[in-house]
Order: C-alpha cells, then structure tokens, then sequence
C-alpha cells in the first residue's frame, strides 16, 4: 500500500509542486528568484526536523563555538540552500556568466591535459558547481550522483545536469560499471565523495568515524591516475568560483589498503580544512555521526 502511496500520490504532488516553484523561479530575473527561494527557506525550514540535524552537525564538528554562532551558521546554511534550490531554473545563466575557474599552477595540470584525471569536490555552495565548472573547461568527463527517490523530479533534473553540467550517472552498481567504462576509455571522473556510506572505509571526520567512499583512491592507484582536490564557494557577489587546491600523486605508492586508506584521509582532511573556511555553505542535511 505505501509503494502504491507512494507512485500514485506522493510522487505526483511532489512533482506538481516542484514544477510550480520551478516555473516561478524560472520567470523571475536570477537575484529575485534567489531572494525568494531565501524567504522560503527560512519561513519553513526550521520548522523542519532536518533543521536540529544541521544544529547538531554543526555543534559536533565546532565544539569551540558558542550557541550564538552556531544559530547564526544555522540560519546562513537555510540561506545558502535557498539560493541553491532557486539557482536550478538558471543553470544556462549561471553556466555562462556565473562560474569562474581558477587559474592557478594547477589549473592546466588539472584541465587541460590530455591525460585523464580525478577530481574530487564536495556537497559546498552549489553543489552543481564542481560539475558545471568541469564542462565548461576540460575534455569529457563522468560523474556519479546520487538521484532523488522521486523519479518525476530525478527525470528533471537529469535532464538539467546533462544539458549545463557533467553526464550524470546513478550511484547504483550500473552506475559505477558505467562510470568505470568511460574511465577505461579515457574519461576523466568527477566525485563529490564526502557523503557517509553504509559501507567503505572508516575516517575520523572532525574526530569522530565516519564510513567514505574509497572509489577514489582505487581508481587512483590502479590506473597511477592524478586526483586533483577541488572546492566552489559561493562569492558576495551571486557568482562562484571553482579552484584546484591541492594534487595527490599515485606513482610513487603501492596499490594496497595501506595507500588506499593514506589517499582517503588526505581526501577528507581537506574537506575538513575547506568546511572551517565555509562552514555556512557546506551541506549539513544529513546525520553524518548519528548523533542522538
């Protein structure tokens, strides 16, 4: 009776929704539509079961700081999500005019090599924006996402993410078979691997283990293939910029657990040190640490 709920009803009205605030905001000029998605974000997100998740996620991960700040983050997390969700019907101008890429010494290293590569991001300002910022300057590349439960929206946004940013491919098995293909063809991969796995690798994540992916640094170690770390960041200005901060270097390590667990706290130490850069930007939806 609930899958039946679930297609027949649920489904439906969410879709319904999501196209009428789709169509609004896609009317509306890009700041208004940000502003509005603002509004509604702080009208009803706290009232949200999830806004005592992002409380909690925020007073583990910054036990220094007091309760002002972490109300504060709390309401600037709501606002970051508000212009995200608003952004989805402006993904053509956001594509064009809105994304800048860094230049820095390892821009060219990263994009443009003929050579695949790895890029590892994380779920931080837009969480499309890694993916965006990679169509925009590098030769074809694959990514796995993982797809809302409802279809109606998924098809949606499907569609968006193939047309302003990377092909998309499900976090299933046939997934990753595929995403490990276009690989071996010679596509580079982009991965925002920062959410916790019911299985993987455990990593201390602001002191406390958490189970991330290891696709990373398999596939690094494998194909002796560079991971180049990457973090968007929304500007005060409506635009975002995408830089390549730091490179892991394979050749020189052995293709055992031992170097697959060295790449992977690599990996997150970074998430960590950009999340204490962003805290109000990073996404703190979901109950990393199971906290009661």
């Amino acid at each position: 009776m609930s899958k039946f709920l679930k297609t027949y009803i649920r489904y439906p009205l969410e879709f319904f929704l999501f196209i009428i605030f789709y169509t609004i905001f896609k009317i509306l000029p890009l700041t208004v539509s940000r502003k509005l998605g603002v509004f509604l974000a702080l009208l009803i997100g706290p009232f949200f079961s999830v806004n005592k998740i992002i409380e909690k996620n925020l007073k583990y991960a910054f036990k220094d700081k007091d309760d002002i700040w972490i109300k504060e983050t709390v309401k600037k997390v709501w606002v970051n999500f508000g212009y995200t969700i608003a952004e989805y019907s402006h993904l053509k101008n956001i594509l064009h005019n809105k994304v800048n890429v860094v230049r820095n010494d390892l821009f060219k290293e990263a994009f443009k090599s003929h050579t695949k590569s790895i890029i590892v991001s994380a779920h931080n300002s837009n969480w499309e924006i890694p993916g965006m910022s990679l169509r925009k300057i590098m030769h074809p590349a694959s990514a796995i996402v993982r797809e809302p439960n409802n279809p109606l929206i998924n098809f949606v946004l499907k569609r968006l993410r193939n047309k302003y940013s990377l092909k998309c491919l499900s976090k299933n098995r046939e997934g990753t078979r595929q995403l490990l293909s276009n690989f071996k063809k010679g596509e580079s991969i982009a991965l925002l691997a920062d959410l916790q796995l019911s299985s993987g690798i455990e990593i201390d994540f602001f002191n406390r283990k958490m189970k991330f992916s290891t696709l990373p640094a398999q596939l690094s170690l494998k194909s002796k293939c560079k991971i180049f770390l990457g973090w968007p960041i929304r500007k005060t200005n409506g635009s975002f910029e995408f830089e390549i901060h730091e490179a892991i270097y394979p050749n020189a390590l052995e293709d055992n657990q031992e170097s697959v667990v060295k790449i992977s706290k690599k990996i997150i130490s970074y998430y960590e040190s950009m999340i204490e850069k962003y805290p109000d930007q990073y996404f703190w939806f979901h109950n990393r640490w199971k906290i009661n």
